[in-house]
């Protein structure tokens, strides 16, 4: 694929330059352009591109992606799109202002469709994502590369901004550019297999409920293979929730803080419980380099991509044991001086949650600690979590804000209940420390960037005016979002 997109402009004497045919490409005898690709090459090298370089993008080749796009079919043929191609830097900051994901690349096509032509299936949308698919593709064959963004924060600011009409409604932006990074390979696929079906379906579906009820343990464990197949790239730290990790792990295991590992006589071994994604388990390895952490998951693929994310790089281990295969053991009994799971009994079917405290009471030393993170249900994340199905803004397991990162199912849990949880493993509580009683300004900002100026502004007043009383002496014990325990024997 090239990368300089002059190297793909036509010759002079190209068809694609004729009188005909325009930057088209195409005359009226539907002469090809000069420049080709085979189909399958251009659909399995097409990438997602995040980073791009500040050259300018020549405005004849931006006309031919635009081309490529209005050869996509539409509804009843309505062809009712119209595209604006910001390619202005000042204007580009205005965008960035509403998306940082529209501050990427030099150009921005801002696709639009009208509003009420072809709404029943949400065809006009429809007929704008395949002309987006067509651009993407077409961009791909120059040598050039896109972003779809469908976070444009206030849309209809958006549209003002670049002068839509009110009755074309913004449907998505794609970033344009010359890749400064083209990834190597692509995320895995699902199986063909899994996705396809004749005549009628055959598979089992994964849940878009959140509820923990609704997923069983082999459906999570086919949903969480498969995201991180896909690299997990939707799923990213908030600043608030580490820092509530931080300070718990500075109040119960102040030793080896930040130690590095040559300074420290024995490296101690640390099992981090259904970790998924790995995030916080990276986090953790950064903070207690006087470990080595091991993970202990439901599949093989999912404890091998968060160990890979510690250095030194761990043991990868299965739990329940059914899951056990040749090369995915589970961890020895009474083999670690921590064991540690966050923010991931939530995820679990009621019964599994007692189940995996005793097994995690096994894997622990005599004279070990279990650290426990959990969000309770007693502080305002059932009230946040209402306000945003209210909203009617993004649903399924992909959105669950409960905390972030989170994948997949997620159940707020009542502490008393697990401490019963506990008691049952034969363990006992010997440190409890709550967190955030009040949700931060930094998260108000975050939840409500998409939200009308008008009410942004008034939630980040009210959460500045309501944040001294999250002070309050037993306020935070007795309401805080993140509980944390340490559990010994």
């Amino acid at each position: 694929m090239p990368t300089d997109p002059a190297a793909s402009r036509p010759r002079e004497d190209s068809p694609a330059q004729g009188a005909a045919g325009g930057v088209d490409g195409r005359g009226e005898g539907g002469a090809s352009d000069a420049h080709h690709a085979d189909f399958w090459e251009a659909l399995y090298s097409r990438r997602s591109i995040r980073r791009f370089l500040p050259d300018p993008v020549p405005r004849e080749l931006i006309d031919r992606v635009m081309h490529a796009g209005t050869w996509a079919p539409s509804s009843c043929n309505y062809q009712m799109w119209d595209v604006v191609a910001v390619d202005d830097p000042e204007l580009n900051s205005q965008l960035t202002a509403l998306s940082s994901q529209m501050g990427n690349a030099p150009v921005n096509l801002v696709v639009s469709y009208a509003r009420d032509f072809s709404e029943e299936g949400w065809a006009n949308v429809q007929s704008a994502s395949a002309m987006i698919q067509n651009m993407s593709l077409a961009a791909g064959v120059l040598g050039l590369g896109t972003f779809w963004i469908t976070q444009m924060g206030d849309r209809e600011k958006l549209r003002e901004l670049v002068g839509l009409p009110r009755d074309r409604l913004v449907v998505a932006v794609l970033a344009l550019g010359v890749p400064k990074v083209v990834p190597a390979q692509g995320p895995r696929r699902r199986p063909l297999s899994e996705v396809t079906h004749y005549n009628t379906y055959a598979g089992r579906a994964i849940p878009s409920s959140t509820d923990p009820a609704d997923w069983s343990p082999e459906l999570l464990s086919l949903y969480q293979r498969a995201r991180v197949l896909n690299g997990l790239r939707h799923n990213k730290p908030r600043e608030w929730e580490t820092r509530a990790l931080v300070t718990f792990l500075d109040r119960c295991l102040p030793e080896a803080h930040g130690a590095a590992a040559g300074e420290s006589e024995t490296i101690r071994p640390w099992l981090d419980v259904l970790p998924c994604s790995g995030i916080l388990t990276e986090r953790l390895s950064r903070e207690r380099r006087g470990f080595r952490f091991d993970v202990v998951e439901r599949t093989v693929e999912v404890a091998r991509f968060a160990a890979g994310r510690t250095r030194p790089r761990g043991a990868s281990l299965a739990w329940p044991e059914e899951s056990a295969a040749e090369g995915f053991e589970p961890p020895a009994p009474e083999a670690y001086d921590v064991v540690s799971c966050f923010f991931r009994l939530e995820g679990l079917q009621a019964t599994e949650r007692a189940a995996l405290l005793s097994a995690m009471a096994r894997w622990m030393k005599p004279e070990g600690r279990i650290l426990l993170g959990f969000v309770s249900s007693r502080s305002f994340h059932g009230a946040m979590e209402a306000l945003r199905r209210r909203r009617g803004g993004p649903g399924g397991v992909e959105y669950v804000l409960a905390p972030d990162p989170n994948i997949g199912p997620f159940e707020a849990l009542d502490p008393r209940t697990v401490e019963e949880w506990v008691g049952a493993a034969g363990l006992r509580v010997s440190e409890r420390l709550a967190l955030g009683a009040l949700p931060c300004a930094e998260e108000v900002a975050f939840r409500t960037r998409n939200a009308s100026p008008r009410l942004s502004r008034l939630a980040r007043g009210l959460a500045a005016c309501l944040a001294p009383l999250g002070r309050i002496g037993g306020i935070e014990a007795a309401r805080g979002r993140y509980r944390f325990l340490v559990l010994e024997h």
